[in-house]
């Protein structure tokens, strides 16, 4: 798997992204304060001592859409169940790198997802 800009938490993004709040409840349908449970029960950061698939997690440095902690989160979350993973943070990046990041940093990105896939992938 390849997670790019990925939320960990419900709890977390919905009170740190510019559009946590609305973004939280337009998919979720509730807040940290009406229903912080629900919230927990929808992140994928409660399920990671069931993940079995190694996982690629693609971040930028100055995304605050999705902040770097979510996909560090799952990253160490992951790593704690030895389940192969790798982290790669683009500095300089935001929200914005597969669609108008610097041109070699697409390709860096797209060169490690074939990477990540050719290696774990058996067609």
């Amino acid at each position: 798997a390849a997670s790019q800009r990925g939320i960990a938490s419900w709890v977390s993004f919905s009170n740190t992204s510019d559009i946590g709040h609305t973004f939280t409840f337009s998919n979720i349908g509730t807040d940290v304060w009406k229903d912080n449970q629900l919230l927990w029960d929808q992140s994928p950061l409660k399920y990671a001592n069931q993940v079995k698939t190694p996982t690629l997690f693609i971040h930028s440095e100055e995304d605050y859409r999705c902040w770097l902690v979510e996909g560090i989160q799952m990253y160490y979350a992951l790593q704690s169940f030895e389940i192969p993973t790798r982290m790669v943070i683009f500095k300089g990046e935001n929200h914005e790198l597969s669609r108008s990041g610097k041109p070699s940093h697409r390709i860096k990105r797209l060169a490690e997802i074939t990477g990540w896939f050719d290696k774990y992938l058996k067609l």
